[in-house]
């Protein structure tokens, strides 16, 4: 396979997921601000009329757990997550994420509503303690991560670039903390469903959407980026398949000598130079690449478009 290919393929994938964590911050706003929160007895009631069907609807209530796991503050919790992030091409790439979780629900004094941990994910909508500092910092503070391999990357960054950016974001829900959750209602727990992410704040709506409002010109530009992958790897992923068609047209031309003479072809028009089945291939290509190229960008742009909706 041509390595244009497999480069134009990397790029797209990349430019994908990128601006699905876009997309999921952005519909995560849009809920939060288009859904009225219930108590959860009033969801549980309105589960059971509608037998046929899991709704999507938002709760409000107390967080409560039958067990707890305390922070370096001897803060009760129920879920904890961290992030190691550093900075890579002018934005932040995640190296290691920990998550810390138990069982836990939210309550009114009738009636409780489990939550989904496995599918919470970017819906958390709740203040970020963040350290930020160099790779040099991170890999001094002898910190333990998720993953082994990644104590190997900090400490070859610490060492080929000590002044690469790092840093750490800490996410976590309280057993003290109530919270505006939302979801598919399934089985008395909320979870992800619908094409819609599970959300799940312990701040105040209006907080929540100012947050997530600071966070818009990132997101803005994350978009941008996004759109820029799938393009570049758009038009590469093209051109090398086109050039991979191509090349077979082009090699029949080149023909091994021949002790006989030839008379001389070709058109006047152009210098005597013919043009062969690989010549006429490599003009419709040239031709053509731009305005394919084209047409794939606004598609791309209207389906972002259309999903910001």
């Amino acid at each position: 396979m041509s390595p244009i290919v497999i480069v134009g393929a990397a790029l797209v994938v990349l430019g994908f997921f990128l601006s699905r964590r876009t997309d999921v911050r952005t519909r995560t706003g849009q809920l939060l601000a288009g859904l009225s929160p219930i108590s959860p007895t009033e969801a549980l009631r309105l589960a059971a009329l509608r037998s046929d069907a899991a709704p999507y609807l938002a709760i409000k209530g107390s967080i409560d757990a039958p067990e707890i796991f305390e922070d370096e503050n001897h803060r009760p919790l129920v879920y904890r997550r961290e992030r190691v992030s550093v900075t890579d091409e002018g934005g932040w790439r995640v190296i290691d994420v920990a998550v810390r979780s138990l069982p836990f629900v939210v309550s009114d004094p009738s009636s409780a509503i489990r939550i989904s941990t496995a599918d919470l994910a970017d819906g958390l909508v709740v203040v970020e303690r963040r350290w930020e500092g160099s790779v040099a910092e991170l890999h001094a503070a002898s910190r333990e991560y998720q993953r082994p391999e990644t104590a190997a990357l900090v400490a070859a960054l610490a060492a080929s670039d000590p002044t690469r950016g790092a840093r750490v974001g800490l996410e976590q829900i309280s057993s003290l903390d109530r919270a505006t959750a939302a979801g598919q209602l399934v089985d008395g727990e909320l979870r992800a469903g619908a094409g819609r992410p599970l959300v799940v704040t312990t701040l105040e709506r209006g907080e929540a959407l100012r947050l997530l409002g600071s966070e818009r010109r990132g997101r803005l530009a994350s978009s941008t980026v996004a759109l820029a992958l799938l393009a570049l790897g758009t038009l590469l992923l093209l051109g090398g398949i086109a050039l991979t068609l191509a090349t077979p047209a082009l090699g029949a031309d080149a023909v091994s000598p021949s002790p006989t003479p030839t008379p001389e072809s070709g058109d006047a028009r152009n210098g005597g130079v013919g043009v062969g089945p690989g010549g006429l291939l490599g003009l419709v290509v040239t031709f053509a690449l731009p305005l394919l190229f084209a047409a794939v960008v606004v598609l791309v742009t209207r389906l972002a478009t259309r999903t910001r909706r």
